[in-house]
C-alpha cells in the first residue's frame, strides 16, 4: 500500500468485496454509508466528526481485491498561511499547461465572499496566490469556472455576492489579467453547471437558479474564435423529453460520445434531494436538435444528493462522484458512473463527509484531486486528497457482480 507524506493520513480501502455486496443490494435496502440527520431542507445540520460509518466486511466469495486508495496531501501545518482563505462555494478547473488546480471565489471560515484566484502545483503540491493585473471579478460564490483551452484561458460565468447575477470574465494566463465579457444577453444564473463542449467549441451551462427559482434550460457561450458569433450567447434547443427543474447537481462532457452527463441536484419547489441521470446528446449537424435520454441505472446506483463533486476520468471513461447532502445527510461515499455501460459502481468512501467541495481531474497522474469543502463545523475544511485508482481494477468483474442478481451484464454496450 501507498503511504502519504509522514504524518499525514491514508484512508485504508476496504477490500473489494466489502463494496461488491453493498453493490448486490437493492438501493432501498443499503445501509447508509455515512451517519445524518434525515432533512429535506436546504440548509443541513452541522456535521459530527465522527459520522463516519463503515460498511461490514465479512467474509465473501466475490473477493476481487483492493479499488483504490485516498491520500491526504495537504501541506503541512507550517505551510498553512500559503493557501487559500476560501474552502466553500469555490469553483476551480484543472490548467494543462502548468499541471495545476486553479481555484477562484468562494467564502472564506467566516462565510464572506472572496475574488482571490489561486493555484496549487500538482507536482510540488504547493498553493500560491495569483495577483491579477488591473480590473478583477467581484466576490462571488456558486457561480461556474472552465478551462478554455482554445484561449488557454479560464472562462468564469454567473455566481452571487447577494442576487444572482449574469457576470462573464475571462482570465488570460499568460497576461495574468481578468477581462470582462458582459453581455445583455448572458442568462443570470447561479448554483448551476457548465462544461467545455470540445467539438462544439462552446460553453455549454444548464440548470441553476435565479433568485430561488430552479430552471431547465440549457444556453451556449460561442468559444470559437473562427466564428463570426465569437463571444455570444445562444439558448439551446433540445427534444422535450429532459431532465426537471434544478440546482446543486453534477455534470462532466463525455468527449468520446459527444454528451453531457447530469447527477443529482436539488429541486426546490418539491423540496427534493435528486438522485437521477440523464445524457444530452449534442446534435450531430447544424439542422438536429439535441436529445436527453434518461439513463436507467436499473442495479446500482448513488443515494440522492446535491452539492456534490463529479469530475470525467478521462483514462478509465468514469463520472466519479465524492460527497454532498442528502437524506442521510453529509456523505463522503464516492461512486463511478462507468460511461461504457451507463453503470453505476460504489469505489469507496473517502475523507471526513462535506460537501460544496471542489474536485479536478488530473489526466497525467490519472488522480481525482480533491480540495476544501463545509459541514457546519467551527471552520471549514482547507485539505487536500487525493483518489488513487489501481490501474488494474477489475472493471468487467465490478459490472458482473452489480448485475449478480439480475442477469447477466453485456460486457459490450448494444
Amino acid at each position: 500500500m501507498r503511504r502519504g507524506r509522514p504524518g499525514h493520513a491514508i484512508l485504508p480501502i476496504f477490500a473489494l468485496y466489502a463494496v461488491v455486496t453493498q453493490l448486490a443490494w437493492p438501493l432501498d435496502a443499503q445501509e447508509p454509508l455515512v451517519a445524518g440527520v434525515s432533512s429535506a431542507r436546504s440548509e443541513p445540520p452541522p456535521a459530527s466528526p465522527t459520522a463516519t460509518r463503515a460498511i461490514d466486511t465479512g467474509p465473501s466469495p466475490h473477493h476481487l481485491g483492493r479499488v483504490s486508495e485516498w491520500l491526504d496531501r495537504t501541506p503541512a501545518a507550517t505551510d498553512s498561511l500559503a493557501r487559500p482563505s476560501a474552502a466553500e462555494d469555490c469553483a476551480a478547473i484543472y490548467d494543462p499547461a502548468d499541471h495545476s488546480l486553479v481555484l477562484f471565489g468562494g467564502k472564506n471560515d467566516q462565510n464572506r465572499n472572496l475574488s482571490e484566484l489561486w493555484r496549487l502545483d500538482l507536482d510540488r503540491r504547493t498553493w500560491n496566490r495569483i495577483q491579477p493585473v488591473g480590473e478583477a471579478p467581484p466576490p462571488t460564490e456558486d457561480h461556474s469556472l472552465i478551462y478554455d483551452p482554445l484561449g488557454d484561458r479560464l472562462i468564469l460565468f454567473g455566481g452571487e455576492n447577494g442576487p444572482t447575477c449574469n457576470q462573464v470574465w475571462s482570465f488570460e494566463f499568460k497576461a495574468r489579467r481578468w477581462r470582462s465579457m458582459a453581455d445583455s444577453t448572458a442568462p443570470f444564473r447561479e448554483d448551476h453547471t457548465a462544461i467545455f463542449d470540445s467539438r462544439g467549441k462552446r460553453m455549454v451551462v444548464f440548470g441553476g437558479q435565479v433568485n430561488g427559482d430552479d430552471n431547465d434550460d440549457l444556453w451556449a457561450l460561442n468559444l470559437d474564435p473562427q466564428s463570426r458569433t465569437f463571444e455570444k450567447w445562444s439558448r439551446l434547443a433540445a427534444e422535450a423529453d429532459h431532465p426537471g427543474a434544478r440546482d446543486d447537481h453534477v455534470a462532466v462532457y463525455d468527449s468520446l460520445r459527444n454528451r453531457m452527463i447530469v447527477y443529482g441536484g436539488w429541486n426546490k419547489d418539491a423540496k427534493e434531494y435528486l438522485g437521477d441521470t440523464w445524457a444530452l446528446d449534442f446534435a450531430s449537424s447544424a439542422d438536429s436538435l439535441a436529445r436527453w435520454h434518461h439513463v436507467k441505472t436499473k442495479w446500482s446506483h448513488p443515494p440522492k444528493r446535491r452539492h456534490a463533486v463529479g469530475v470525467y476520468d478521462s483514462r478509465r471513461d468514469w463520472l466519479i462522484l465524492y460527497g454532498g447532502f442528502g437524506e442521510e445527510g453529509y456523505l463522503n461515499d464516492v461512486w463511478a458512473l462507468v460511461l461504457g455501460f451507463d453503470l453505476w459502481i460504489n469505489v469507496t468512501p473517502g475523507p471526513q463527509p462535506r460537501l460544496d467541495a471542489q474536485g479536478i481531474y488530473d489526466p497525467a497522474a490519472g488522480h481525482l484531486v480533491l480540495y476544501g469543502g463545509d459541514a457546519r463545523l467551527p471552520t471549514k475544511f482547507h485539505d487536500l486528497w487525493e483518489l488513487q485508482v489501481d490501474p488494474g481494477a477489475p472493471v468487467e468483474a465490478m459490472l458482473k457482480v452489480v448485475g449478480s442478481k439480475h442477469g447477466d451484464v453485456p460486457l459490450a454496450k448494444p
